[in-house]
């Protein structure tokens, strides 16, 4: 699996390094929450390049229906909830002092979220994902973490 995630990630900062423009073509939520940990590699979120914005439509939209299709969202998209979580996943770290000398990023797309970035310990990591857990509307909350000095991020970079 890790082997699978560094041969994405080179291949994600190669299209970078190719000058492919990166953006946030569907504008989804991502923010930073904690600016606590120096050198902490900055998550991808929601960047892509064109080619892959345009391979990501049809499923965003198909997605973004069945939600509504399948009546398990009252909106008509799932998409649609998207700034509301982002919204409740701020204030939970607004609410606290806990996690400054972390550096935390959220991406929210379609009812999932990610929170992502470097802690000091595995402690931080179980004490994040339990913060996280049970914001409303949230069908996936994924809490990928990098808890150790020098290892790869089980996550793919801006940069």
């Amino acid at each position: 699996m890790r082997i699978a995630l560094a041969a994405a990630a080179l291949w994600l900062s190669a299209s970078a390094l190719a000058g492919e423009e990166l953006r946030n073509w569907f504008d989804d939520p991502w923010f930073q929450v904690r600016d606590g940990y120096p050198g902490c590699p900055q998550p991808r979120g929601p960047f892509t390049t064109r080619e892959e914005m345009l391979r990501a439509t049809h499923h965003r939209s198909e997605r973004g229906a069945r939600c509504w299709l399948e009546k398990r969202c009252a909106k008509s998209s799932a998409y649609m909830y998207d700034r509301g979580i982002a919204a409740a996943i701020r204030e939970r770290f607004d609410a606290t002092p806990r996690f400054r000398d972390a550096s935390l990023w959220v991406t929210v797309q379609g009812r999932y979220a990610w929170i992502e970035g470097c802690v000091r310990s595995e402690r931080e990591r179980r004490e994040i994902e339990e913060l996280a857990r049970g914001v409303p509307d949230v069908d996936l909350m994924s809490v990928n973490l990098l808890a150790r000095r020098g290892a790869a991020p089980p996550y793919y970079t801006l940069y």
